[in-house]
């Protein structure tokens, strides 16, 4: 018996949500702990559970110091071209699997310009940065 093909969309029930996060969060850490040791590359990859809870994969060699810093030296418009790129390839993706999707429900930014976007990223990096500090204290 095959598996049966789930359509990607937001789980309606909250516990449902709860369960397939807990199921999958594993996973998708396995695989990034993975693609940092295969690849030598810089990996910092922060979730936050439905409950809020959050969970932080670091590669191998990296700090978070190190890949905040990295993404800091980006300019706004490399940072804006990166997210689209990512976005095109995920939506290819999900072409693949026949599934539709809408590009703009995943931007977020509801098309703003790359200035506002900026001063967003720069908002969430100082976030992440007293967020990792306090983190670090435990």
């Amino acid at each position: 018996m095959g598996r049966v093909k789930l359509k990607i969309k937001k789980l309606e029930n909250s516990s449902g949500r709860q369960v397939t996060y807990s199921k999958r969060r594993s996973g998708i850490l396995k695989k990034a702990k993975e693609l940092s040791i295969l690849c030598d590359i810089h990996l910092l990859l922060l979730m936050f559970s439905p409950s809020e809870k959050p969970t932080i994969c670091i590669g191998e060699k990296s700090s978070i110091e190190e890949v905040i810093a990295k993404y800091a030296q980006l300019t706004p418009q490399e940072r804006a071209k990166r997210k689209l790129e990512s976005l095109e390839a995920l939506k290819k993706t999900f072409k693949k699997l026949d599934h539709d999707v809408n590009i703009q429900d995943f931007l977020g930014s509801g098309g703003q310009t790359v200035e506002v976007q900026y001063n967003e990223s720069t908002t969430r990096t100082s976030k992440f940065r007293n967020f990792f500090l306090l983190s670090s204290c435990f």
